[in-house]
């Protein structure tokens, strides 16, 4: 009869890292239940069996039950909600199948063990299960006891073999998934541990943070251990190899890494915004325009806009933008999308089909309140692109969006922008005297324009009656 149950972490597989109090523990179980997930990773369950072998007095009697895991399903092709329910079911499954080996242990079994890689707290689901479990059999009238043994994790093994501290003076540690890491990355995080990525997600850093350095390990406290570190836009391509011929050899791959930006880089965050995500948009075009989500590939039109003479003419200060900032700015502006922190299109010329500009809406002032920003190169300049572009853009903006207002502002003499704002429905409000730097050091006056979703509503009403 079942009495109790212990979770005990064992390290990475090294039965030299195992603590003694996770050793002590390991010589008090009847019975060890072990995930069978194939003959790909049949060396995981070896190595179990070797820490136990190494560890557990010849006198305590114990078997081994290997019990063939429940299968998951395919986690990369899941939205949130699907993964949620995903893993609910496949915690419940997981739980039907131990209760029926427990359910058939002897008379003197009653102890049961679980040994965990790494520390259980961290990335094991182990824990729930067996929260789960002991709730069953509550539930028949048994009091089953459990506990959790600590074990050297991944992370600490991680720093150790790289020899480096896991965060640096007054700065703070995050641990996600690979699967979690793009949406969550943001430099004011600090130092950034990342596991359980089967996909290698930081590679999609690459664009906008390619100084990263990346610490990566794979087989940690085995022989067969792997150690890769250096710029993550250097050594990105290396992990790949060496993880591609890795998986080949073993049939299967653990490892872990660690995120860090380079001493001298400014943290630039936007850790604690709290603004929903934006909602997916495709293609928005009126047949001469079509505006799109901007993305990585399309950074110089981003550089263009910014660097030609008519656009550094109204800037604040006169510093071009280089070719690794633009990239930063296109690629982030799919996380900035997700972070609901700013809306950045590709404005498209339809009949040429190339990139003519840029247009955003940047969540700004007080809630509800956007601030739109736009430009184009010079050779679509004169043609009524941007004028089109920001009437898509403020339509969607105010219909389907929390936006309730937008508002833009230009310098005083460039009367162009005016046009451009006053075509697309906005009203000037004000003129605010000396509010915009120069980059010469002087001052300019500032037009500033409003409209607000009454106003556009109020308009396209207008536009259907005529």
């Amino acid at each position: 009869m079942i009495r109790r149950v212990r979770v005990i972490g064992i390290g990475m597989g090294d039965p030299g890292h195992v603590t003694g109090e996770a050793a002590r523990a390991l010589a008090t179980v009847d019975v060890f239940l072990v995930a069978d997930k194939g003959d790909a990773t049949s060396d995981l369950v070896a190595a179990r069996q070797a820490v136990c072998d190494a560890l557990i007095p010849e006198g305590h009697a114990y078997r081994v039950v290997e019990v063939t895991d429940p299968r998951r399903g395919p986690d990369a092709e899941r939205d949130a909600a699907a993964y949620d329910r995903g893993v609910r079911d496949w915690h419940a499954a997981r739980v039907d199948a131990y209760a029926d080996v427990i359910d058939g242990l002897t008379g003197g079994e009653t102890t049961v063990g679980f040994l965990v890689w790494g520390d259980p707290a961290f990335y094991d689901s182990t824990i729930r299960v067996v929260d789960a479990l002991v709730e069953r059999y509550a539930s028949r009238g048994v009091a089953v006891e459990h506990d959790v043994i600590a074990g050297i994790s991944a992370p600490q093994l991680l720093a150790a073999r790289h020899r480096i501290p896991l965060n640096r003076i007054g700065a703070p540690i995050h641990v996600t998934t690979g699967r979690r890491l793009l949406d969550e990355y943001d430099p004011g995080l600090g130092d950034v541990v990342v596991m359980l990525d089967g996909h290698l997600a930081c590679a999609g850093l690459v664009d906008a943070h390619p100084d990263l350095e990346l610490f990566w390990g794979a087989y940690l406290g085995s022989p067969e251990e792997l150690l890769v570190r250096g710029r993550l836009a250097d050594v990105l391509e290396e992990v790949r190899e060496v993880r591609s011929q890795a998986r080949e050899r073993h049939g299967w791959v653990m490892d872990t890494y660690l995120l860090r930006r380079p001493l001298d880089e400014p943290v630039r965050s936007h850790v604690g915004a709290s603004a929903p995500p934006f909602p997916e948009v495709g293609e928005l075009s009126d047949g001469v325009v079509t505006v799109r989500p901007l993305v990585a590939a399309d950074w110089p039109v981003v550089q263009g806009e910014h660097n030609n003479a008519e656009s550094l003419r109204w800037a604040f200060d006169d510093e071009r933008l280089s070719d690794p900032a633009a990239r930063r700015i296109a690629a982030g502006a799919a996380r900035e999308w997700r972070r609901g922190l700013a809306a950045r299109f590709l404005i498209v010329d339809v009949a040429s089909g190339a990139g003519a500009g840029v247009i955003g809406v940047i969540r700004m002032g007080p809630p509800g309140t956007g601030l739109v920003g736009y430009g184009v190169l010079p050779e679509f300049s004169g043609r009524g692109l941007t004028t089109r572009a920001l009437r898509l853009v403020s339509q969607w903006a105010l219909s389907e969006t929390d936006l309730a207002r937008l508002e833009l502002g230009h310098k005083a003499d460039n009367v162009a922008s005016g046009r451009v704002a006053a075509k697309a429905g906005f009203r000037a409000e004000a003129r605010l005297s000396n509010r915009l730097p120069n980059a010469d050091g002087t001052r300019s006056d500032e037009i500033y324009f409003s409209l607000t979703r009454e106003a556009a509503t109020s308009a396209g009403e207008d536009d259907a009656s005529t």
